[in-house]
């Protein structure tokens, strides 16, 4: 009997969770704001001492709890509302599945070309998802190359889960903020994923440049758990560089 598929879902943080939850929040702390004052805080503490801040109470309370409430779906919608893409680690191939073009495989009994990378979120100004990630994380991005499949995934870790990482030391090292002028007018705006330069895309770490770039627009990002659980499995098969 042949061992079980590991499924890896892609992108907790998709785009209808990313719209959905904000509305939670919203609608929560109104429907807070409505209710506590006639429901909880007039009958509890009246129009007298404490009750001559309820108005301020109502307002903060309704803030807290709407932000609970949020956090709280955030957690469960992730758990339950999957994005469409996801990897299945199999004993004799890695498929990609993804509702926007046909499943992908690669096959470990073949030639598997693995790049590795990685840089810190440190020194930038980050856009997009990178905003909600601590600044002490670092992005570790893998791109896996057979025949004409092509399969980039990554995943936002801290100091302490880069650990667990078989052979991490080997990722090379990206700057991430050597593509950044570091002029105070752009650190005004919107960070921008600038364009790469001749001297990034023709120096040694060309090739990881040009697999960061098209990281930016397709690419599988996974949970560290989940992450982790897909390197160890490229370890065992005997793809991660180790010297």
């Amino acid at each position: 009997m042949s061992p079980p598929e590991t499924i890896l879902h892609a992108d907790r943080e998709h785009r209808g969770i990313e719209i959905l939850v904000p509305l939670i929040i919203l609608v929560s702390g109104v429907l807070f704001y409505l209710l506590l004052d006639d429901l909880v805080l007039k009958p509890l503490f009246g129009d007298t001492g404490i009750g001559s801040f309820r108005p301020l109470l109502r307002l903060v309370l309704a803030v807290v709890l709407g932000a609970l409430v949020g956090a709280g779906s955030e957690a469960w919608l992730k758990r339950t509302w999957h994005s469409g893409r996801l990897l299945r680690l199999g004993p004799g191939e890695l498929t990609v599945v993804s509702k926007e073009k046909p499943a992908e495989t690669i096959r470990w009994d073949r030639r598997v070309n693995l790049l590795c990378w990685r840089y810190s979120l440190q020194g930038f100004p980050r856009g997009g998802r990178e905003r909600r990630v601590p600044a002490g994380h670092h992005l570790l991005a893998c791109r896996l190359l057979q025949d004409d499949t092509s399969v980039i995934v990554h995943s936002y870790l801290s100091s302490a889960q880069v650990q667990r990482i078989p052979h991490h030391q080997r990722f090379t090292g990206l700057n991430m903020a050597s593509l950044y002028t570091s002029g105070f007018l752009k650190r005004r705006g919107l960070p921008e994923r600038p364009a790469l330069t001749a001297e990034h895309l023709s120096g040694q770490q060309g090739p990881v440049w040009a697999a960061e770039k098209k990281r930016w627009t397709d690419s599988l990002e996974f949970d560290a758990g989940d992450f982790i659980t897909l390197i160890q499995t490229l370890d065992s098969h005997g793809l991660m560089p180790s010297r």
